[in-house]
């Protein structure tokens, strides 16, 4: 996963992100925006969301060469029809082959992109939280990560095994409505392969640095001859 970080500046954060060169030839921007925030300017949903999308649709420009201003983004729910979701590339034509995935952590934006694979990108902040709110938080959800059987790796943090699972339920599209359970690694691969119980792809796991703050786990569709 080395490459060197590109910076750019954005009306709202500054990105960073990388081109990693990837087993199997994938085609993949991964990048970093940290929003801005103190005790009087909290970050609210409406500003983390609209500063998602910027970051995405930086990325797919510089994937698909058009400008950003030029990339419609949408997300629809599966249930209930809302403007939440999976997000997808609706235009220029082309960009709609580009697969976007965008994960929060925090005051921290990351997001995937990749030309035709299905792509998944999830991230925890490293530290317990400050608060006792936070902490409690973190603590439940390592401890229900522990729950989880799995053959990626017992030594690992758990929060990380939740990165990896996560990303790769978001690459699969179905997100949260599978059990996390449902996630099945194979050992002893690299990259770490997964599969979701009721899907027929593979999924190339790899555990991203993006900061010394941050998880961050990426799921990028495999080929069968990368699986050999």
């Amino acid at each position: 996963m080395d490459a060197l970080p590109e910076v750019v500046s954005l009306d709202t954060a500054r990105m960073v992100f990388v081109r990693p060169e990837l087993r199997g030839g994938a085609e993949v921007l991964i990048g970093r925006a940290q929003l801005p925030a103190t005790p009087a300017t909290p970050v609210d949903r409406i500003r983390r969301t609209e500063a998602g999308r910027a970051v995405l649709r930086t990325l797919v420009g510089r994937l698909a060469g058009v400008e950003p201003g030029e990339v419609v983004i949408e997300a629809r729910c599966p249930d209930c029809g809302g403007p939440h979701g999976r997000p997808v590339v609706m235009a220029p034509d082309a960009a709609t082959t580009i697969r976007i995935s965008l994960a929060y952590a925090g005051t921290a934006i990351v997001a995937a992109v990749s030309v035709g694979s299905a792509i998944g990108v999830d991230a925890e902040l490293r530290r317990t939280g400050t608060t006792a709110d936070a902490a409690r938080r973190d603590a439940a959800k390592r401890e229900a990560v522990r729950s989880i059987s799995g053959t990626d790796s017992d030594s690992v943090d758990p929060l990380i095994r939740w990165t990896r699972i996560e990303a790769v339920l978001k690459a699969d599209g179905r997100g949260l409505r599978v059990d996390p359970s449902a996630v099945a690694f194979t050992a002893d691969t690299d990259p770490l392969l997964a599969t979701v119980a009721g899907g027929a792809q593979s999924y190339g796991v790899h555990d991203v640095q993006l900061g010394d703050d941050l998880f961050v786990s990426l799921a990028v569709e495999v080929s069968a001859a990368v699986k050999r």
